[in-house]
């Protein structure tokens, strides 16, 4: 059977005893069907919502920097970034050695290095990032060439839209996206019973993802909240003014 959006539908419509689509008509769909359709996105996204380390949503992250700029703005993509993982790219013409930054706290940030921001002649190879109050992310010097800056990041899921779409989730876990689709289909039908049942099986088999994906992967996965700690601390008073 394919692993299309399609195949997912129909799979889920056959556990309703409800007529299929085709894919001339996909588009088409009517009632039901459309809520079925939704359902699906829904238990994607729901997916993605439960656990942000999922590898299948791992992206790498570049951004060439820009001299004397200290803030920079993620991707509207990205759900997850692991500031833990920034680094700047070895590189020969530029002068610079492959490192890795250390993460900063926002309010250590303001209170020591945000004169940065309204000094020329004060920059260089960064040493720290820090994530924003909006959620993006800011430097430490700011630096004072193009650099290559590289972390990683986790994507978030692409709607399936046309019949011929596939989920970014892998195919071994069909399974998964079909009992999720199937729970939000007796919730929007009003079948509080049948929905938490299902529910139930949709969360073990999110559980078994998690096992699988996760538990192989722990030394990767990480956290992106970094709590102020006292192993910055050395760090920070040695390159503060």
């Amino acid at each position: 059977m394919a692993y299309t959006y399609l195949d997912i539908t129909n799979e889920v419509l056959n556990r309703f005893n409800e007529v299929e689509l085709t894919s001339s008509g996909f588009g088409n769909a009517r009632g039901f069907q459309i809520q079925c359709k939704n359902a699906i996105n829904d238990a994607i996204n729901y997916i993605y919502q439960r656990e942000f380390g999922w590898s299948f949503s791992h992206s790498l992250q570049t951004e060439t920097l820009v001299a004397s700029t200290t803030r920079y703005t993620i991707s509207s993509s990205i759900y997850h970034t692991d500031f833990e993982t920034f680094r700047i790219e070895k590189s020969a013409s530029l002068g610079v050695s492959g490192t890795s930054l250390r993460v900063l706290d926002y309010k250590e940030y303001v209170d020591r290095f945000i004169d940065q921001e309204s000094t020329s002649n004060v920059g260089g190879v960064p040493i720290f990032v820090f994530r924003t109050p909006d959620n993006n992310y800011g430097l430490y010097p700011y630096p004072d060439k193009a650099y290559t800056l590289k972390y990683d990041a986790f994507s978030k899921p692409t709607a399936l839209s046309a019949a011929t779409d596939v989920p970014s989730i892998p195919e071994q876990f069909r399974q998964v996206i079909v009992d999720g689709a199937t729970a939000y289909g007796y919730q929007y039908r009003g079948e509080a019973q049948q929905y938490g049942i299902n529910f139930a099986r949709f969360e073990e088999g999110i559980k078994q993802m998690q096992s699988l994906l996760l538990n192989r992967n722990s030394n990767y996965v990480r956290s992106t909240y970094i709590p102020r700690s006292q192993r910055y601390g050395v760090s920070v008073q040695a390159y503060g003014s």
